[in-house]
């Protein structure tokens, strides 16, 4: 499962964009159960970690995940950092019931706010910091991809790229769980 874990993080740094991604690498990788406890991670960035089960949490509570789906969540009252780490949930099936969750979490360095950057120092309010996203179906049971608003933000492409990586990452994470589960 680590190894699942680890190549979910090789394959977003490798199709990633930003420079946050590919350099600095900014990012984790990791598989939760169905009720949203940590299984296994890479070792990236262990503090984005601890909150991705509460994304993934939340999500259940507000979304019924089809196969394929994947839901972005940004949002720190559902288990997001601060709003620069976008964290993209996919849901991993045996039959009808989902097993497991595999996820991601990249720091993206711009989604708007009111300076480039996207992390004001004299922010008096989260929305200064850039577009928030409770929750998002990004990706559909059909592969569909339908990019949220994102207003401000000041490198659209860049964040879009990024996202696709993201999806990239977790749709590796999520064939290769089923293999294992076998």
């Amino acid at each position: 499962l680590e190894s699942i874990a680890r190549d979910m993080g090789e394959t977003l740094r490798r199709t990633a964009l930003s420079v946050n991604v590919k350099e600095r690498l900014d990012y984790s990788c990791g598989i939760v159960d169905a009720e949203g406890r940590l299984v296994v991670n890479a070792p990236h960035m262990p503090v984005h970690l601890g909150a991705m089960g509460d994304c993934v949490r939340s999500v259940q509570a507000e979304i019924e995940p089809c196969p394929g789906d994947t839901i972005l969540v940004n949002h720190p009252a559902f288990g997001g950092s601060h709003l620069p780490d976008l964290t993209l949930a996919t849901p991993v099936f045996a039959g009808e019931r989902i097993v497991a969750w595999v996820v991601n979490r990249a720091h993206h360095a711009e989604i708007g706010g009111t300076r480039p950057g996207s992390m004001p120092p004299d922010a008096r309010s989260i929305d200064q910091e850039g577009f928030i996203i409770g929750h998002h179906l990004l990706v559909d049971q059909d592969g569909a991809v339908t990019f949220p608003a994102m207003p401000g933000c000041r490198q659209l492409e860049d964040v879009r790229a990024d996202l696709l990586a993201q999806v990239a990452s977790c749709a590796q994470g999520a064939r290769r769980s089923c293999r294992a589960r076998r």
